[in-house]
């Protein structure tokens, strides 16, 4: 066979697909469809992400309505996050074991407080644990960073209206669906029980239904609040979860008018060694 035969039948080749070759799959980024992967996976996560522990580090900033530092404070803390099917919600507890450096003389053991504290009780228990080393005139209860998941619970999913906002143009693309709540009871209530009606952003993963950030607004009186949280892989879970959140809260008070912001970290995920059961 010639050089030039063999290069011709080459090309042939090359150009016949295999047999059995499939082409990639098309992936679905329509709004219903990215809503309900979204739906599905947060379904599963609420039963995967359960009673873990994380290592939080958390700076907060206290600042004039013009900008300048009025205060600030440093915490680690360890985390524990866990969600309660009966009650559709997920819970946090921060016990702080140092702030701006010093060593906090009374720590609680969170394992021990969700142990023997009942369910009826461990709210307001938890919101005063939860608020104790805060700072500024702001108070600061609803910030758990998977809040913003239940937007696509089926329990309250049938309260916001979304919409498809952009779909990135990587291989496996990221879909940004807008959300606003619309109808009562809302996710968010103030301090006095007045609704916060929240609107925000997910970005999901359209070929998973994964959750990569998400971003929660809201608005009761005088201040006005936006809460981000972004995922991250983690190795030891082998799960996605929250790495980082910032918070930024706004009072526009003509009086006591101030800005708090907050940038949280979570690492070293680890699950409990010890079963727990809550009441």
């Amino acid at each position: 066979m010639s050089v030039r035969v063999a290069a011709a039948a080459l090309l042939i080749a090359l150009a016949v697909p295999r047999l059995g070759a499939q082409a990639p799959r098309k992936i679905d980024t329509s709004l219903k469809a990215v809503v309900a992967a979204a739906t599905a996976y947060v379904s599963a996560y609420q039963k995967d992400l359960a009673f873990v522990l994380a290592d939080e580090l958390a700076t907060q900033k206290v600042l004039t309505p013009s900008g300048t530092g009025m205060d600030s404070r440093r915490t680690r803390a360890e985390f524990f996050l866990t969600y309660l099917p009966n009650e559709s919600a997920w819970i946090s507890v921060r016990d702080v074991r140092e702030v701006d450096g010093v060593a906090v003389s009374d720590p609680d053991d969170v394992l021990s407080l969700i142990q023997r504290t009942p369910l009826w009780r461990l709210a307001n228990l938890i919101a005063q644990k939860n608020s104790r080393f805060n700072i500024g005139n702001v108070r600061r209860t609803f910030n758990e960073p998977t809040i913003a998941l239940l937007v696509v619970n089926p329990r309250h999913q049938g309260r916001f209206k979304f919409e498809r906002a952009a779909v990135s143009t990587s291989a496996s693309p990221v879909v940004t669906v807008k959300f606003r709540e619309r109808d009562r009871p809302t996710l968010i209530t103030s301090v006095h029980g007045e609704p916060a009606f929240t609107q925000g952003e997910l970005d999901i993963d359209a070929a998973t239904g994964r959750v990569e950030r998400t971003r929660i607004q809201l608005s009761v009186a005088s201040v006005r609040a936006a809460l981000t949280t972004t995922y991250a892989l983690d190795g030891r879970l082998n799960l996605w979860v929250p790495a980082g959140m910032s918070e930024r809260y706004e009072n526009t008070d003509d009086t006591f008018g101030q800005t708090v912001t907050v940038d949280t970290t979570y690492t070293n995920y680890r699950r409990f060694d010890t079963a727990v059961i809550i009441k």
